[in-house]
């Protein structure tokens, strides 16, 4: 993490490939519901975190990348 409460990039991408990896279609979901979850409980700096890490999982699937990213 960066200074002032900002997540780089490097770890919104890692955190979007490990998950598309392990889960695949299904990670969409459930990271949109992490985001969902982290707004509903007040954490806005977290769940916008999940919103970008949500991003960038559907661009990887959509770019068809599904499965073992490593």
């Amino acid at each position: 993490m960066e200074d002032e409460g900002f997540v780089d990039d490097e770890f919104i991408a890692d955190t979007a490939r490990e998950f598309v990896a392990r889960y695949g279609q299904g990670s969409a979901a459930m990271l949109s519901e992490r985001a969902a979850l982290a707004a509903a409980t007040g954490d806005y700096l977290l769940a916008e975190t999940w919103r970008r890490i949500v991003e960038a999982a559907a661009d990887m699937l959509a770019a068809g990348c599904i499965g073992d990213l490593e």
